[in-house]
């Protein structure tokens, strides 16, 4: 990834502020003041389950390579990303507002404060930098398993692959912390849908103990229990958004 000059940080972060203070610009995500509505369970059968929601080293239920509507029932009341499409307009999740350069290849992203994880762990640049680098490399230990399709369809492809131009196939360059609440992400190229494309459940953000027994979520809801066809979603009372608290638990089936 290409070294950002801390001035050009913070002219991006100065211009967050800008934004936030005086409203919503043409490529900033504006506060929506809800969590969303609560997803609704898919019906049809499962093809099966665990008893406990991760396996040492791997997800059950990875977002990143979750497919299917059963899948996706669960991932959308477990989990959350940096940003939400609701009703065709993208609006904050676990990011409270975002900023792009001039040039469209740096996204700075400030982080929603005083967000916990189901496992108690709290929401920081170190957790998304995580996500992203696990998503990227198919050399980082937090991988776990999957062949990441939906990386590869929106972003074209993974760290260290080339193009028969000797490229990168990638237009996704990298990420870095710039401090606790805050990151900077960078494109190789310009792509006027990137922020549409980062509200895809497969971009939802885990926590960096999710692969030794945690769900690994920040939603509304949080994994109780499996009998190997359905599973047990609980209302998860630490939500960061306590008005959209769910008052009763819910049964979907198995991915």
């Amino acid at each position: 990834m290409k070294n950002n000059k801390k001035l050009w940080i913070g002219f991006l972060l100065i211009g967050a502020l800008l934004l936030a203070a005086c409203g919503s610009g043409a490529a900033t995500a504006t506060e929506d003041g809800g969590g969303g509505q609560e997803p609704a369970a898919t019906q049809g059968s499962g093809d099966g389950g665990t008893e406990t929601p991760a396996s040492t080293g791997d997800l059950v239920l990875d977002p990143a390579n979750a497919t299917g509507d059963n899948a996706l029932a669960v991932v959308g009341a477990l989990y959350e990303g940096l940003v939400k499409d609701v009703d065709g307009t993208i609006t904050p999740a676990l990011s409270t507002s975002n900023t792009v350069s001039e040039d469209g290849l740096d996204y700075i992203f400030t982080l929603r404060p005083g967000v916990t994880f189901h496992d108690g762990s709290a929401l920081n640049a170190d957790v998304v930098v995580l996500n992203f680098n696990r998503w990227f490399d198919p050399a980082d230990p937090n991988r776990g398993s999957g062949d990441f399709a939906a990386w590869v369809e929106n972003f074209g492809g993974f760290k260290g692959e080339l193009n028969e131009e000797g490229k990168p196939k990638s237009h996704y360059d990298g990420i870095e912390k710039v401090d606790e609440l805050t990151v900077l992400v960078h494109l190789n190229t310009v792509d006027v849908d990137f922020l549409s494309k980062l509200t895809n459940p497969a971009f939802s953000i885990v926590s960096a103990s999710a692969f030794a027994g945690s769900d690994g979520g920040t939603g509304a809801y949080q994994f109780a229990s499996s009998d190997g066809t359905n599973l047990t979603l609980e209302p998860f009372a630490g939500y960061w958004d306590a008005a959209m608290v769910p008052t009763e638990s819910m049964t979907v089936p198995a991915p």
